[in-house]
This record gives structure tokens, C-alpha cells and sequence, in this order.
């Protein structure tokens, strides 16, 4: 029980999600949306899935300073940690993993991103508070990874190196971490068995983390333990870790800290992940009909001869649908979009393309 009053989470919910778009839009991103109509956001649900086992008051959520109201809506009992700027993964977790040692020197920290879907929830509390357990005890940086159902091309990938313990405890040093690849070596890497899916989970003790920020070469000349006995405010917190990471570092935790680190592990884990973050991630994840179709969000729509297919409109519309294959039917507001599901990352270009986002 000590232990586990020790343990802290962070909740990275600052990013836009443009691989969503347009159900997904800067004034109200996928991570406040309720994308399977269970009456939570994906935010919540991710708030829910930790508060089962780590305190609410220790559950602290990283997100950009105009998403601030949304986040005090959806849930009014949470800590916000509000971003002046979209920080992506590294400088947020940080910050978050620095305000919970302020807090607690002693802290063990969870980072997790809002945007995912897990089916075993059990097992998740199980697994989470496991390495929770093993951060506790190693000054390792501990990720958390899945085995591949497929060779998906939407997900980063992590590469096993030695075994970690018994073979019960599915842990093992990292040997390298892959993001994104192409089709070819997405197959190789699940061929092989060596690679698990990386879930962007990610844990450590805060003073594992405390440390690697004073040995990096670019840290700020005085030492991280005397600038934390004063630091007060936020602000104050916030400017601490801009000046750790200078413009032109990379800012994914992936990239900045555990890439040049020898002293990382993974845990493989079962529990049901899935990462909500395009329109063919979501259309896998949904429930669909013996045509394989999906569609969310209260649109009383017709399917003919439609296969495939993931439609999400809004409630107040009727449509109909034919002759469509692996298409994406998505509509917010007065933008409607329609196009090929099978590159997670073509709405992103669409966007940067048509200037509407």
C-alpha cells in the first residue's frame, strides 16, 4: 500500500488530432469526443481506467491552455497542468513527471496518452500497477508494449532486446524503438517476433528522470535539485523545462529521453490496446456490421451496396449511402469529407493541402 501512494499519473491531453479531422478540430479535439457512444469521452474513459487504482488527486492532465474549460467540464475533480503552448510528448511529461516530485520526492510516475481504447480494464490495473511496482524498485525507464495482431503501419514499433526476470514477468531491455514504418518492414517486425506494438505508455520514478535531465549535455547550469527547491509557481515550472529542451531537439518523449538511454525496459502487456488516432485505427476499433461498415456519432443512415466503410455525422442528419468501398464519410459542421480509408495519414495531408484547419 506504500508503494502505491507513491504512484502518479499523467494524462497528455494537449494535442489536436488531425488524423481525425474533421470529426477532430482545434476548437474541440478527439480527445473531448465520445467516438463509440458510451456516454465518455475518450478523455474520461482514460481518466476512469487510472482512478480505479491511483488517487484522483494524484491524476494530474497535461493539455494546451485553451483546452482548459474543456477538460474542468468533462472533469471537474481534475489537476491541470496548462500548457501555454502545444508541447507534444517530451516537454509535457517532464513537466508533469516534475510537478508530481515537487509534490513527492518519491514519486513513481505513469504517462499516458488520452486518445486510447482498452478492452480488459482489469488487466490494465493489473499490468499498470506491476511496472508501477518495478519503476519502484529499478532506476529504469519502463515502456509499455503490446504484441502485433497485425502489420500496422499506423503504430510505432519497439524491438526486445535480453529478457528481464522470469519469462513471467514479460519484461526486457529495449534494444530499439521504430516509429511509423513502412508496410515491408511493419511485416518484418511481426515475423520476427522480437517487436511489440509501443502504446505510448510510459513509466519511471521521478528521480530516474530527475537524474537523465542533469547528465543531458544541453541542461541549464545549475543543477536540477537546487532549481526545484525554487521553484513556486507553474510558470515558474514551465519556463524550467522550455529552457531543458532548446528549439531544434526532438519532442517526443521516444526521441528525446529513452532512445539515448541504456537503461530502459518493456513490459509486454494484454490488456485490449488500440490507439484511437486515425479514421482506419477508429474504423478497426468500432463495431461494424456483417459488411463491414462502421458508424458513430446518431446519423440515422442507409447503406446500399457499401462496404467497409467508416461513416461518422452528426445526429440532427440523414444520409445515404451506395456503391462506396473502404471510403471514410466524416462531417463536422460545414465541412464534409470523403476519401480513401487506407492511409492513416492522408487527412493530415488533405488538411495541409485544402488550408482548412
Amino acid at each position: 500500500m506504500e508503494t502505491r501512494n507513491k504512484n502518479y499519473c499523467i494524462i497528455l491531453a494537449g494535442g489536436v488530432g488531425r488524423r481525425l479531422w474533421p470529426a477532430s478540430q482545434k476548437e474541440l479535439p478527439k480527445q473531448f469526443i465520445d467516438f463509440f457512444g458510451t456516454g465518455r469521452t475518450l478523455l474520461q474513459q482514460t481518466f476512469d481506467r487510472f482512478a480505479r487504482f491511483i488517487p484522483t488527486n494524484h491524476i494530474y492532465i497535461s493539455t494546451y491552455e485553451s483546452y482548459v474549460s474543456l477538460v474542468r467540464e468533462q472533469l471537474p475533480e481534475a489537476n491541470i497542468l496548462p500548457e501555454p503552448v502545444q508541447l507534444n510528448t517530451a516537454p509535457a511529461a517532464i513537466w508533469g513527471t516534475w510537478h508530481t516530485v515537487l509534490s513527492d520526492a518519491d514519486a513513481n510516475v505513469v504517462v499516458s496518452p488520452a486518445d486510447q481504447l482498452i478492452q480488459h480494464a482489469d488487466r490494465f490495473e493489473a499490468q499498470i500497477l506491476r511496472g508501477l511496482d518495478y519503476v519502484d524498485t529499478h532506476a529504469d525507464f519502463l515502456a509499455i508494449g503490446v504484441k502485433p495482431t497485425q502489420p500496422n503501419t499506423a503504430y510505432g514499433y519497439i524491438q526486445m532486446g535480453n529478457a528481464i526476470g522470469n519469462a513471467d514477468d514479460k519484461l526486457h531491455k529495449v534494444q530499439s524503438f521504430s516509429e511509423k514504418p513502412e508496410l515491408d518492414y511493419a511485416k518484418m517486425f511481426m515475423q520476427s517476433g522480437e517487436f511489440l506494438w509501443n502504446t505510448g505508455i510510459f513509466m519511471w520514478k521521478g528521480k530516474t528522470l530527475g537524474q537523465h535531465l542533469s547528465s543531458m549535455a544541453h541542461r541549464p547550469d545549475r543543477p536540477v535539485e537546487e532549481v526545484a527547491k525554487q521553484m513556486v509557481t507553474i510558470a515558474e515550472e514551465m519556463n524550467y523545462v522550455r529552457s531543458c529542451i532548446p528549439e531544434g531537439l526532438p519532442r517526443s518523449i521516444d526521441l528525446l529521453v529513452l532512445e539515448h538511454c541504456s537503461n530502459v525496459a518493456v513490459q509486454e502487456c494484454n490488456f485490449g490496446w488500440a490507439d484511437v488516432g486515425c479514421w482506419t485505427e477508429l474504423h478497426e476499433v468500432s463495431h461494424t456490421d456483417a459488411d463491414g461498415n462502421a458508424v458513430s456519432g446518431g446519423a440515422r443512415v442507409m447503406l446500399q451496396g457499401t462496404q467497409n466503410c467508416m461513416v461518422r455525422l452528426p445526429k440532427h442528419m440523414k444520409a445515404i449511402i451506395a456503391g462506396l468501398d473502404g471510403y471514410v464519410i466524416a462531417q463536422q459542421g460545414d465541412i464534409l469529407m470523403i476519401c480513401p480509408n487506407s492511409d492513416p495519414d492522408a487527412t493530415r495531408r488533405l488538411i495541409n493541402e485544402g488550408q482548412f484547419f
